[in-house]
């Protein structure tokens, strides 16, 4: 399963409106946000049709998971669906599991999980995390009108942050990319996306984070709520989908399909093969790169370190750290 679905789910004083786009997304929200009442809407529109007095308009089959199903495992009832999307309604604590994920990487379904909890054995993305926002009006809709807003930005605060210290969430190509980039720092690989928060722990001073957030939603929230206690020194986090995505969007290997893939992935990334977007862009760079450009996610090819290449990679950069690294670079 693989593209951008769209869901429309009203009743005659209530409008949700939203689009799934990825394998594996996860609605946050305390109670009384409408996490509850959108999936009991959806289930009753499954069970009745109109009778049920809602109405729901998807762009691809759904099926919803709710609470108290008696007799029957998960996977008795997840495993005959193919290419759904698959709505699991909160405190259904099997996904959680290492069954349930393993279940999930080789699956052609897309999953969207109500959870407050971190689900820390599935990699999602930062830009899969999303709550529920109510009260915006469009024109032309009289009911109260709810939509999905994404949590996490992409795009740090760093104000002031000196950028004493840079830590990499990989210890292979992107570690030896950054630090050539910014000589100046002292760089860190965390080995790791979970070891983010223990090098954080060790470290006192200014300092950038660099993870790939197509793999980092099971983590952010601990990482944002330890900044955000931090008061002798700044953190800031920079969360692209990864390191190979950005020499992709840097344009420093080219293909005539490329825009089309950078503007809408979604449209080529097959579940079924791909848990995260981070192995897609993985995979794409080494079949798009050759001969002296070849790729390799465990030592930097020379090629990716020549002055036109990482002026490329800058170039896409956010603004500040963009600013900041022609600053070290002159």
């Amino acid at each position: 399963m693989k593209g951008k679905y769209h869901f429309e789910v009203r009743s005659k004083r209530t409008v949700f409106a939203f689009d799934i786009t990825r394998n594996i997304s996860v609605i946050k929200g305390d109670s009384g946000t409408g996490k509850t009442t959108l999936l009991r809407m959806m289930y009753e529109y499954l069970l009745s049709g109109r009778e049920s007095g809602f109405s729901v308009y998807a762009d691809a089959p759904y099926f919803v998971y709710l609470r108290g199903e008696i007799g029957r495992s998960w996977e008795d009832i997840l495993t005959p669906l193919h290419n759904n999307v698959v709505f699991i309604e909160e405190n259904n604590n099997f996904v959680f599991s290492k069954d349930f994920a393993e279940y999930v990487g080789t699956s052609d379904n897309y999953f969207v999980i109500v959870n407050r909890s971190p689900i820390k054995v599935l990699p999602y993305s930062v830009h899969a995390i999303y709550e529920i926002v109510s009260g915006s009006q469009h024109p032309d809709v009289k009911e109260s009108f709810h939509e999905l807003r994404e949590l996490y930005s992409n795009y740090p605060d760093i104000s002031g942050n000196r950028m004493e210290h840079i830590i990499t969430e990989d210890s292979n190509s992107g570690y030896q990319f950054y630090l050539h980039l910014f000589s100046d720092s002292q760089v860190i690989s965390a080995n790791g996306n979970t070891n983010i928060i223990s090098r954080l722990k060790e470290i006192q001073g200014d300092t950038l984070v660099i993870s790939d957030g197509a793999a980092f939603g099971a983590m952010v929230e601990d990482c944002m709520a330890y900044s955000d206690d931090v008061r002798n020194h700044r953190i800031a986090f920079w969360m692209p989908e990864s390191f190979e995505y950005i020499l992709l969007s840097a344009h420093v290997v080219s293909s005539a399909e490329l825009n089309d893939i950078l503007r809408a992935p979604y449209n080529y990334i097959e579940c079924s093969e791909y848990i995260s977007w981070e192995r897609y862009f993985t995979d794409l760079l080494i079949r798009l790169s050759d001969g002296i450009s070849k790729y390799s996610k465990t030592v930097l090819n020379a090629f990716y370190l020549q002055d036109k290449n990482i002026k490329k990679v800058i170039d896409v950069m956010p603004e500040p750290i963009r600013k900041r690294a022609v600053e070290r670079r002159k």
